[in-house]
């Protein structure tokens, strides 16, 4: 039996999806565009723009927005079940703006917190830095006004020495670092000096190792070699002797020489002719092509130094 569709059996009051059943090309209503429908999405979309910085607020007037679009409302239609008439479209926009009025204020809220912060890091940071530029501050200040008692001639070594140990607390840098280290070695180098002059060499050489240690300079070690020989450690001296003889020291090699001179010790005996030559015979006929014997047993020296 053939089926074919008549038109205008339901009212249309009655229909709820009035374009689901069609008849003739000429019987189709033709949908119509309302220009309040088009402004007022836009608006809505405008004012989405505008929240931008607020994502679930524009997210929410965007999706109101497409409510009013005609190429959208289709979709809204198939989503919800239900014909988007003004009536429908108004009830949902009031959910959604009802909806937003919380999340844009918690949203709201978020953000000032973070604000808040980050003026606080802000706050903080900025605090530190001012610290921190205080504390330099007085850090060269102090560290000034050390060098400048430095300055002055040392009248009591031990109390200029222990003015370095203060100062080289609130040394930071490298070069200051290194200025002060160059003060306190040449206080004890002073200081070594007077106690050598006054014939305390024990106390003069454990200041001396402690110097080297630090500061291996040439006169450092003559200075300990005259130590070691005062105090009848001649090995020893002869060690330090060596080594500043190696850096340079001419006054290193006339010490070492009075100390450790050339000896020379016989290692055996040679047949001398007249002639100057050796010959090791021993019976007749010893040197007769050289004019003869002069010395039978003419000793063979040998040059050594006692400490090596």
């Amino acid at each position: 039996m053939n089926r074919r569709y008549v038109s205008g059996l339901i009212p249309p009051s009655k229909k709820v999806f009035k374009d689901v059943f069609h008849g003739s090309s000429s019987q189709k209503d033709t949908k119509t565009f309302s220009w309040w429908k088009i402004l007022l999405s836009s608006g809505i979309m405008l004012s989405a723009f505008v929240l931008a910085n607020n994502l679930l607020t524009g997210l929410i007037l965007a999706a109101i927005s497409t409510l009013f679009i005609p190429a959208t409302e289709s979709g809204w239609e198939n989503l919800l079940r239900v014909k988007l008439v003004p009536k429908v479209q108004l009830f949902i926009t009031g959910l959604l703006i009802i909806f937003s009025i919380p999340v844009s204020i918690a949203s709201h809220h978020f953000q000032l917190q973070k604000e808040q912060e980050r003026a606080l890091l802000a706050q903080a940071e900025k605090q530190k830095k001012e610290l921190e530029a205080k504390n330099e501050a007085i850090r060269k200040d102090s560290l000034h006004h050390y060098l400048k008692l430095l300055d002055a001639p040392a009248k009591d070594i031990d109390k200029s020495l222990r003015l370095i140990d203060r100062a080289n607390t609130f040394a930071k840098f490298s070069d200051e670092i290194d200025q002060l280290t160059n003060k306190r070695n040449k206080l004890r180098s002073t200081q070594i000096d007077l106690l050598i002059k006054h014939g305390k060499y024990s106390d003069a050489l454990g200041k001396l190792d402690d110097l080297i240690v630090q500061d291996k300079n040439v006169d450092h070690y003559y200075r300990r070699a005259v130590c070691y020989q005062k105090l009848r450690q001649p090995q020893e001296a002869v060690n330090d002797l060596t080594i500043a003889i190696e850096l340079g020291s001419s006054a290193a090699q006339r010490l070492y020489n009075t100390i450790n001179p050339l000896r020379k010790r016989i290692i055996g005996y040679v047949t001398r002719c007249c002639d100057g030559t050796t010959s090791n015979a021993r019976g007749r006929g010893a040197c007769s092509w050289h004019g003869g014997v002069c010395n039978w047993n003419d000793p063979i020296y040998q040059e050594y130094r006692q400490y090596e």
